[in-house]
């Protein structure tokens, strides 16, 4: 539904309000925007282009609204905090060249991206130039090994946690066998491995794992194994484009489709628009949990994007900047701008973690000024407790569920 326009008097008391805030990290959506020279850099790495860009946009949106709410609070030691926004393509190629480019804006930290091989590809540039990179939505793949040789900081469960949470729902809807179908890479190879270990350890069997090569036009044969090994269930660990493909092709081959227990990546309304009318119906997924349900922080965003609705993976990329803010605030900045990586990654720690006040996510200009009077506070979000670990990942990373009813996407929590 398309929201009538907003009167001109509340326009205009917004601009009066805070025009220079606001004005400044919506600049930053041009890739031609000058950066000023005092500024403090975050550089954003998304996917804006393709069958993803409504979502990227929104994502960006989330980060923006928060750079407004650090802006008003004073911004990062009376510098203004600058958004510079790089798309990925979906491709690793040119993924790599936009990590270049927010390297060369001067970029203090990169948030994002969305794709787990993609964020695999680009943390050993962002090693090499000393700029810490924090993944919203892209956990590790496995917290029990994870490297440790740069600061590379995840605010979903890891694929292992997303993994064994799908592997009690498998049980729990009394699946007796099942296959995984997988796209490569350590993210979904880890999911994987997850969902096998867990699944048997309760009793089921995994008769099947098969891998699939995301630039493949059709999955017949994957398909085709599936079927053979008559599984009650399958699991889909891949992208939104690829997993339509083999929805489709599985009700095309198949006269009743399998029970699907899908991945975090694949909730998403792109998924279930693009199959066959009912094909995913029924459908499980896990996802990471949002603890913030109230309608506040929906308001509060269509609000500042004129009726625009918050995904789910927004309140990630809010809170992103939002324990930023308060660790750039107290890590020590260089005469020529720029924050060793040690020191922010110590900051970034103290920032997402007690002792100190709990500083919310709509008490961002509040944090700031408690942190600039020598007040310890830390910054506990939308999506719950931060208490990240030093090597990255999140410690209480918590792990929601979903299903496919009616032709949408409703939580089961």
């Amino acid at each position: 539904m398309t929201l009538p326009p907003k009167p001109l008097t509340h326009l205009w008391r917004l601009a009066r309000a805070a025009l220079w805030p606001l004005l400044l990290p919506l600049a930053s959506c041009s890739s031609n925007a000058q950066v000023p020279s005092d500024a403090v850099v975050v550089g954003l790495l998304l996917p804006f282009t393709g069958n993803t860009a409504a979502t990227a946009m929104n994502f960006e949106r989330a980060a923006l609204y928060a750079a407004d709410r650090i802006n008003q609070g004073g911004g990062i030691q009376g510098h203004p905090l600058y958004i510079v926004s790089r798309d990925t393509h979906s491709d690793l190629t040119r993924s790599r060249a936009a990590v270049e480019a927010l390297i060369d804006a001067g970029a203090t930290v990169v948030v994002g991206p969305e794709s787990p091989e993609i964020a695999a590809a680009i943390a050993p540039l962002l090693a090499d130039a000393e700029v810490a990179f924090l993944s919203p939505l892209v956990g590790a793949a496995n917290d029990a090994a994870v490297d440790c040789t740069h600061p590379w900081f995840r605010l979903a469960p890891s694929a292992r946690s997303l993994g064994e949470a799908l592997a009690k729902q498998l049980s729990a809807e009394g699946v007796g066998s099942a296959g995984v179908l997988y796209a490569a890479g350590a993210y979904n190879e880890a999911l994987r491995d997850a969902v096998t270990a867990r699944f048997t350890a309760l009793g089921g069997t995994i008769t099947l794992k098969s891998k699939l090569d995301p630039s493949a036009q059709s999955y017949s044969d994957a398909i085709t194994q599936a079927l053979s090994a008559e599984v009650d269930a399958v699991v889909l660990a891949t992208s939104p484009r690829t997993g339509a493909l083999v929805v489709n092709e599985f009700e095309a081959l198949r006269r009743s489709p399998p029970h699907w227990f899908l991945s975090p990546l694949l909730k998403t309304e792109l998924l279930v628009q693009n199959v066959a009318p009912a094909a995913l119906e029924g459908a499980i997924g896990v996802a990471p949990k949002i603890y913030d349900k109230s309608d506040a922080f929906p308001s509060a965003f269509r609000e500042r994007w004129q009726g625009d609705e918050p995904l789910e993976g927004a309140y990630f990329y809010y809170d992103a900047l939002g324990v930023l803010a308060l660790a750039l605030e107290n890590a020590t900045r260089a005469a020529d701008g720029r924050f060793e990586i040690r020191g922010l990654e110590a900051s970034i720690l103290r920032a997402a973690a007690p002792p100190g006040e709990a500083i919310g996510w709509n008490d961002i200009e509040l944090g700031l000024e408690r942190s600039r009077a020598g007040d310890s506070v830390y910054y506990s979000g939308l999506t719950g407790p931060m208490l990240l670990q030093s090597c990255g990942p999140r410690k209480l990373g918590a792990t929601s569920t979903w299903q496919v009813h009616e032709g949408g996407i409703v939580g089961l929590d």
